[in-house]
């Protein structure tokens, strides 16, 4: 079993959340139900999806744990596109989430890389 409240990239999740919700509280209060929900719902899923992963004792596991955190990761990126370009948020605060999303997929990846390493 791995400790996830150890790993840089989880704290780099936690911190996506925080910063998702800032985000989401910008959108118009029509968006609630749609991207306000499904933008938050994605970003706490990659903080999740590390946390289960470690949780499951096994590197195999775990990585795919991983693989599912930057699905959720490239889901949000999606997301956070869709509502700049549709101009509901600014396109700054979607820009800089994106920016840190980019670190973050990069960090699942390279955490991933380790864990199979031969």
């Amino acid at each position: 079993m791995h400790d996830y409240r150890q790993l840089r990239v989880y704290d780099m999740a936690i911190e996506l959340v925080s910063e998702t919700y800032r985000l989401t509280r910008m959108l118009p209060r029509s968006e609630r139900f749609g991207l306000v929900r499904q933008m938050n719902r994605a970003s706490v899923s990659i903080a999740s999806n590390i946390a289960e992963g470690a949780g499951r004792g096994d590197s195999r596991d775990f990585a795919r744990f991983l693989r599912i955190a930057r699905g959720s990761a490239c889901e949000l990126e999606a997301q956070a596109t869709m509502a700049a370009r549709l101009g509901l948020v600014e396109r700054d605060p979607a820009r800089v989430l994106r920016g840190r999303l980019e670190k973050v997929k990069a960090s699942l990846t390279n955490l991933e890389k380790w864990l199979l390493r031969p």
